[in-house]
């Protein structure tokens, strides 16, 4: 996206609001189908797939909601609903559904330009993260959550495989065990460096970091641990 104009589809049923939001994205530079209703939605989007969604719910011929779960069947790219559904059970069952944002009508222009541009820079930045990192014989494939020691899959769990990404990207540094918990758990360890050291035990057996001459992961006394390699 950084050497053509985003394409952002918007499906909405009022053509004041339709029209007003056209012009407002195409004068921030973005490039902007619409569709009118749910069945004009689906033909667009089997002719392209855009960058991002913007989706009324209430639509004449269907749902907004079934037009995310669909698009989310092929792509992952930004989705927000504009909708004048405000409760708070409509905004769980949106994001539920593969929504990235939700905005009550009415809503402000700022707010809806601001959203655009945050969550199409963010998508951008996520494809072109790094998918495969290879250190050694160690191989991570990040989409697929998997890692390879010399060729084999070591069979990972999701939490070991997050541990072990945290500390490859992050070669050399120390991280406590309260760090690693909370970038792994995504929540506060409460002093449970029990979890932590249970896990990296799993990991180092499945690496097989003892027998490994060029990597390892080494706990650090009184400071925690770092992955290192030659």
């Amino acid at each position: 996206m950084d050497e053509r104009k985003a394409e952002i589809l918007i499906v909405e049923d009022e053509p004041e609001i339709l029209s007003i939001n056209e012009r407002l994205l195409s004068r921030r530079g973005y490039s902007v189908t619409t569709a009118k209703s749910y069945a004009e939605s689906i033909q667009k989007l089997s002719e392209f797939t855009p960058d991002m969604l913007i989706l009324d719910i209430m639509l004449p011929d269907g749902s907004g909601m079934d037009i995310c779960r669909n698009f989310r069947k092929s792509s992952d790219n930004p989705v927000i609903f504009l909708t004048g559904k405000s409760e708070v059970s409509d905004k769980v069952e949106g994001l539920g559904n593969g929504g990235d944002y939700y905005l009550t009508k009415p809503y402000s222009f700022d707010e809806l330009i601001a959203v655009v541009s945050r969550l199409l820079t963010r998508h951008t930045k996520a494809e072109k993260k790094q998918v495969i990192i290879t250190k050694g014989p160690i191989t991570l494939d990040i989409s697929k959550n998997k890692a390879l020691v010399n060729g084999k899959d070591a069979h990972l769990t999701a939490k070991e495989f997050a541990l072990l990404l945290v500390l490859i990207e992050n070669e050399n540094k120390i991280f406590s065990p309260e760090e690693l918990y909370e970038f792994v758990w995504g929540a506060p360890s409460a002093d449970d460096t029990r979890t932590i050291r249970f896990h990296i035990g799993n990991l180092k057996r499945k690496i097989d970091t003892k027998n490994a001459e060029d990597y390892d992961i080494v706990s650090v006394y009184g400071k925690g641990y770092l992955f290192t390699s030659n």
